[in-house]
C-alpha cells in the first residue's frame, strides 16, 4: 500500500482549487488523481479540514452496537 498523502500537500491542492486554478492543473503538477482532488474537497467542505474523516457510523447507532 502506498504512503498517504501529506498534509501539506493537500492543503496546498485544496488552496490552490479556491484560488480559482483549475483542477486537472493541480492534478498534473501535484500528481495526484482527480478522483483524490475531489474527495478532498468534499472533505473539506464536509468538515472544514481536508484532512479529517466525516465519521463512518452515526454515534447514536454506534452505541447500540457496544457490549
Amino acid at each position: 500500500m502506498p504512503a498517504p498523502y501529506s498534509y501539506d500537500l493537500r492543503k496546498k491542492a485544496v488552496d490552490a482549487c479556491s484560488r480559482g486554478e483549475k483542477k486537472r492543473t493541480i492534478c498534473r503538477l501535484m500528481k495526484i488523481s482527480r478522483n483524490t482532488l475531489d474527495l478532498w474537497l468534499k472533505r473539506e467542505q464536509e468538515t472544514g479540514d481536508s484532512l479529517k474523516r466525516s465519521p463512518s457510523v452515526p454515534p447514536e447507532k454506534s452505541e447500540k452496537f457496544r457490549i
